[in-house]
């Protein structure tokens, strides 16, 4: 038994729940979601299948995905390949407050070699917003924009975006929010000669660091393999998210 629902957003959390709540009480084991075209890549990320845009999966899989048991934070960062800092001011002033789900602040660090950091409260809650913001960046700004998090204190997730196209992506455990077709798998894994193009980092260094498993458990802490990777990429800041970031001179906090 299904339990379907027409929504034109992106999932957040909060919708997931609130999805998960309604089709336990309708006694239903599946959940069949029609949403807009735009909308539709972020619900497959979620852990549904795409049926002519009616999308569905498990109620177990989405109460896993949006967090209603129990689970560790998240926290991200996104660092612009810019020094123009009003720029990108700027752009999250007028961005992040039409992000779903609230944000109650934001924060712009000054330039560091080369890459101006962003923080925010939302992206922190939602990974999901995280990317969005990264890709509207990228697209504003005409610049390489690195997204830089760690999800549940298990997975390390790294996307570079060129003027709003995601160039390359990496996460340390690609199913660890379900199975994915072989090629998809592969797609998660980071391209060292790309990764060095956009960064300038030594390819080889990307092959060591950015390696992927079946489990956190392969692999390094999270944090510490956060760390190695944005050495290596030559970011600073990506240790930390919104609640952490460093009141520094020239900066600018956003508080809502």
């Amino acid at each position: 038994m299904a339990h379907r629902a027409r929504i034109e957003g992106v999932p957040t959390e909060e919708t997931l729940r609130t999805l998960v709540q309604e089709a336990r009480a309708a006694g239903a084991d599946r959940l069949e979601i029609e949403t807009s075209h735009e909308a539709g890549d972020a619900w497959i990320r979620a852990g549904f299948v795409e049926t002519a845009r009616l999308l569905e999966a498990p109620v177990d899989a989405v109460e896993a995905h949006a967090g209603a048991k129990e689970k560790e934070p998240s926290f991200g960062s996104v660092h612009a390949q810019t020094d123009d800092l009003d720029g990108v001011v700027r752009a999250v002033r007028q961005f992040v407050p039409r992000l779903p789900g609230g944000s109650k602040g934001s924060a712009v660090l000054p330039p560091q070699d080369g890459w101006t950091a962003v923080y925010d409260e939302l992206c922190d809650r939602e990974p999901e917003m995280l990317r969005r913001l990264a890709k509207e960046l990228s697209d504003r700004m005409g610049a390489v924009v690195a997204l830089l998090g760690v999800e549940r204190e298990e997975l390390v997730r790294m996307i570079l975006f060129e003027q709003g196209r995601i160039v390359d992506e990496y996460l340390s455990v690609p199913e660890f929010y379900g199975p994915l077709p072989p090629g998809d798998v592969v797609g998660l894994a980071a391209n060292p000669r790309v990764v060095s193009r956009l960064t300038g980092a030594e390819p080889e260094a990307i092959r060591r660091i950015a390696v992927t498993a079946s489990s956190a458990a392969e692999l390094a802490p999270a944090r510490e393999l956060l760390a190695e990777l944005a050495g290596a990429i030559g970011i600073q800041g990506a240790d930390h998210g919104w609640a952490n970031a460093p009141a520094i001179e020239g900066g600018e906090r956003i508080d809502r």
